[in-house]
């Protein structure tokens, strides 16, 4: 089984309060894009029942592979069920620590990949659970589509659609800086918020910074000017919004054309360009 976990885009990140438990809660669109890794999930005769083989290609994945998601998944699943032996090979494009979620979506695609070649009947409610154990991320990709998520990322509610986003393009770059969590979160306040996330559909794309804002951008950029002259670079290129997603490093800009989208994709080195909205995989 083939499948394309895809990078999220943050519309807005709202630091709310910070919980008992010492995690934070948040508000936040997740969008999902086209900009995608590729996995793959295969029954193995020649690999022991209850094991995983896994392999992968593409960008280096630092550190212990026990610690990575892919592997957590598996192990996850094997706490609850009895595995066949699987290969799972990860084609690693999106990059770690740039705030898009891509080993969030590679865990969490894990899970959905051995529930189906597994046979194991989990629901999305069931499969929300398991992810929920490995990450404040991993829900959102349990389903597919924009969702407007809470909490510690456990509470989620799909969007059908943004309306404001049909037919536009999203340009996405990453300056191949490493936020860690500790960094991220040094200058956020986190505060109560009134915001009308409704209201999000109904704005033009242009006025969206009125409603929404990320509460980890400002320190980011004063911590690393390339974050901020790729904000100010993409505006220039007329993007109508402009923001960096997650708790960074990377910035993506939003464009009424696909013309203007490429040409400032080709003048920042963009990592992605392509639709605002797609078709999930």
């Amino acid at each position: 089984m083939i499948l394309f976990p895809p990078a999220k885009l943050n519309l807005g990140l709202h630091i709310t309060s910070k919980r008992e438990d010492n995690f934070h809660n948040l508000e936040s669109v997740f969008l999902p894009i086209g900009w995608t890794d590729i996995l793959e999930v295969v029954l193995s005769d020649d690999v022991l029942k209850g094991q995983a083989k896994f392999t992968w290609t593409g960008l280096p994945i630092p550190g212990d592979a026990s610690n990575n998601l892919v592997v957590r998944a598996h192990q996850r699943l094997t706490e609850t069920h009895d595995l066949p032996g699987v290969s799972i090979h990860l084609h690693k494009i999106l990059p770690l620590g740039g705030g898009v979620g891509g080993g969030s979506a590679d865990g969490t695609f894990v899970l959905r990949a051995l529930n189906e070649v597994c046979h194991l009947g989990l629901d999305a409610k069931e499969l929300q659970g398991h992810a929920e154990d490995l990450g404040s991320d991993c829900p959102f990709f349990v389903q597919d589509g924009p969702a407007l998520v809470r909490g510690r990322g456990e509470n989620i509610t799909p969007l059908i659609q943004i309306p404001s986003l049909q037919n536009w393009w999203v340009v996405v770059v990453n300056p191949g800086i490493h936020i860690n969590t500790a960094e991220a979160f040094a200058d956020v306040v986190p505060k109560p918020r009134q915001t009308n996330w409704d209201a999000l559909g109904e704005t033009p794309v242009e006025r969206w910074h009125t409603l929404i804002q990320n509460d980890f951008e400002v320190g980011a950029c004063r911590r690393h000017d390339e974050i901020g002259m790729l904000i100010d670079g993409l505006r220039r290129a007329g993007a109508s919004y402009v923001q960096m997603t997650g708790s960074g490093s990377t910035v993506f800009g939003l464009f009424r054309e696909e013309g203007l989208a490429r040409h400032a994709a080709a003048h920042t080195e963009a990592d992605f360009c392509g639709p605002a909205v797609t078709t999930p995989h």
